[in-house]
């Protein structure tokens, strides 16, 4: 009798594990987050030495994200990548605006960091 436990016991835990598999769906069943879409509106052109209105409009789910936690515009010279402008924007009640300085000619960078819902 002692010599068909362990091979049962194998046996059993095979059958048992085997029963257990990865739903392949297993991802759908969490809560996933809908997409941000942002429309960053400028100048088309900007005058050195000035300063400019940048503006982005945020949405989810063609809803205007009123809310967001914090909206910032990042502004470097192409010849400068080290040298970050960060400003920080602030809703009207229909975007978000936040003012940059260009101090000289040249082709500028920008992009946006939004950090919502």
């Amino acid at each position: 009798m002692n010599k068909w436990k362990i091979p049962g016991l194998v046996i059993l835990s095979t059958i048992l594990l085997s029963a257990c598999s990865v739903n392949s769906n297993a991802a759908k069943l969490y809560k996933q987050p809908k997409p941000l879409s942002a429309h960053v509106m400028l100048p088309e052109t900007i005058k050195p030495r000035s300063t400019q209105v940048l503006e982005v409009h945020v949405m989810q789910e063609n809803k205007t994200v009123d809310d967001a936690k914090s909206v910032q515009f990042k502004v470097w010279k192409k010849d400068a990548p080290g040298k970050v402008e960060t400003v920080k924007a602030h809703y009207d009640g229909s975007m978000y605006k936040a003012k940059a300085t260009f101090k000289e000619d040249g082709i500028y960078y920008i992009k946006t960091d939004i950090n919502a819902r």
